[in-house]
């Protein structure tokens, strides 16, 4: 689990509305699991450099298309 994650889903614990609340550190971790997943995919904005490469590998293919 990356150290984002973590810290964005503990930010739930330190809002007006739940500053009081003890922090439950199993469910802020599976806070951080979606967090992560969702941060983690390419239609985000977040892909990897091998995965823009395979990318660009693959539209380079003058054959390629995006749908039929």
């Amino acid at each position: 689990m990356n150290e984002f994650a973590r810290q964005k889903a503990a930010q739930a614990w330190c809002k007006d509305t739940t500053k009081n609340k003890i922090m439950d550190i199993e469910l802020c971790e599976a806070f951080a699991g979606i967090i992560e997943e969702l941060t983690s995919q390419p239609w985000l904005g977040n892909a990897t450099t091998k995965q823009l490469l395979d990318e660009v590998s693959a539209r380079v293919d003058l054959n390629y298309k995006t749908v039929d």
